[in-house]
């Protein structure tokens, strides 16, 4: 029966990027030079300042063996929505900042984009590439430094060189991230008409004026494919967090307090703060008001859009974690399954744009099913199984082998040891699921902008409407909304 779900999920998940890449091979669009360049000036970029600061906090951290709940502090930008992020910068920084009211740096284009993308994902490559940095032994640090090595030529020769898992890890994942992000640049680029090319390709499917514009959005999605199938190649499994070295001498505390401190100043007091402010601060006066909430939560796409992202964050977290936990346990006896599984990974590697395309190629014909909520459920388990799946794997590995082994030697029916055993001690690890994928549900906006129907809008949908329409304000005011709601993912960081 699991064989047949594996399968069934597989087709679902190839079936729709099969019929992009073949109705888009014949248009792709090779004139679009610069959107491609932008893409990957972009792209590079944005990896690589998360890679700098990501590693260099990661490294002051772990050399100076701070304690682990600072990660709260510098992982809380990644916990906000990046679109959401990038609309608390311009809050920040843009005109109605609580500085001077004026904007003091223009942010639509690349600098918005860079600014936005470097600030929510540094801290996916501080967890990465610290995970690294703990899983080497520390005699290799101290050996060099007993034989006379200074600190940076320690950090060049041994170091980087036993962290450089994590640091290939880190910069595959971030590439493929920010590839596909679609929120940060519809939000900063659009305006100042700067595209990338997952952005582009929505441009093309909304365009009135092209004679077939999903035709020409899924051209613009097999570019998005080619170049994202090296950083596929290239792509490192195992980025667990190996357990931590103990003591260590304290060497550079006060540099690496200072910089946790800007860090977390720069990149969350800042800009939360502000967009909080330009929310409950009236437009002409002082004071204090909620007229902004007022407006906003009065708009029939706001109220759908809560409803309906709420209603879908807390399904997809919930069926993946089920899913995600029978692949998992069934992929050990099975090679099929194994294999189905990593065919089923491509929706969370790959852009979501190819995906979400996919599914109107595949499913635009089906009544009942095609512009409703149902088709984003549908969408959203899809592109946030692999995390359940790999929490659960992660699981089995640690906690569930040896023991369900134990009972089946002790003559315990395999259904009732997966009952009694397995499941009481993956617990922790189904919680980690559902509040990994909950907070990733919620904020999603590349699917949600392309499969999204009148009265199936998202909180992302939304938001992004208001900004294109200039309400900044009212946007603000959803945004603190749905950082609120994103709240519980802190739960994970203690979990973990």
């Amino acid at each position: 029966m699991t064989k047949v779900l594996a399968v069934v999920l597989a087709i679902a998940a190839l079936f729709p990027i099969g019929l992009v890449l073949t109705r888009g091979l014949s248009v792709v669009p090779w004139q679009e030079f610069e959107v491609v360049t932008t893409t990957f000036a972009l792209v590079g970029l944005g990896t690589l300042f998360c890679l700098v600061l990501g590693g260099g906090l990661a490294l002051l951290v772990f050399e100076a063996q701070l304690p682990r709940w600072l990660d709260i502090a510098i992982f809380l930008p990644y916990l906000v929505p990046p679109f959401i992020g990038a609309t608390a910068w311009l809050a920040a920084l843009g005109a109605g900042n609580p500085i001077t009211g004026n904007v003091i740096i223009n942010l639509y284009g690349w600098t918005g984009i860079l600014l936005a993308w470097t600030t929510h994902y540094t801290p996916l490559a501080y967890i990465l590439i610290r995970a690294s940095l703990e899983s080497q032994s520390a005699s290799y640090s101290q050996a060099a430094r007993v034989h006379g090595l200074n600190a940076f030529a320690t950090l060049r020769l041994v170091t980087l060189p036993l962290a450089r898992p994590g640091l290939v890890a880190a910069a595959v994942l971030l590439a493929l991230t920010l590839l596909g992000n679609f929120g940060v640049p519809a939000i900063m680029g659009f305006p100042a008409k700067v595209y990338t090319l997952a952005t582009l390709a929505y441009a093309r499917l909304l365009n009135p004026t092209l004679d077939n514009p999903l035709s020409a959005a899924s051209g613009v999605a097999v570019l998005l494919c080619l170049i994202a199938l090296p950083a596929l190649a290239l792509r490192s499994g195992d980025t667990n967090t190996a357990p931590s070295l103990g003591e260590r001498a304290a060497q550079g505390q006060k540099l690496a307090w200072v910089a946790v401190g800007i860090w977390f100043a720069v990149s969350s007091i800042i800009p939360l703060c502000s967009i909080a402010f330009l929310a409950f601060k009236p437009a002409y006066t002082s004071g204090v008001t909620l007229e902004h909430y007022q407006l906003a939560f009065g708009l029939t796409q706001v109220q759908n859009g809560f409803k309906n992202s709420l209603l879908l964050a807390i399904s997809a977290a919930f069926l993946t974690a089920g899913l995600g936990l029978l692949l998992a346990y069934t992929e050990r006896s099975s090679r099929l399954i194994a294999w189905l599984n990593r065919a089923i990974a491509l929706t969370y590697l790959l852009p979501g744009t190819i995906l979400a395309l996919g599914f109107i190629l595949a499913y635009g014909g089906v009544s009942g099913f095609y512009a409703t909520p149902w088709i984003l459920l549908a969408a959203y388990a899809l592109r946030f199984l692999t995390p359940s799946l790999q929490s659960a794997r992660g699981g089995l590995e640690a906690r569930g082998d040896a023991l369900e082994f134990a009972a089946r030697v002790h003559g315990v029916p395999r259904s009732t040891a997966f009952r009694r055993v397995v499941l009481p001690l993956l617990q922790p690890y189904l919680i980690a699921s559902v509040m990994t994928v909950y907070p990733l549900a919620l904020a999603e906006i590349t699917l949600s902008s392309i499969l999204y129907a009148p009265g199936a809008e998202t909180i992302g949908v939304a938001v992004l409407g208001l900004l294109n329409e200039g309400n900044l304000r009212a946007a603000a005011a959803v945004a603190t909304v749905l950082i609120v709601l994103s709240l519980p993912t802190l739960l994970l960081s203690r979990q973990k």
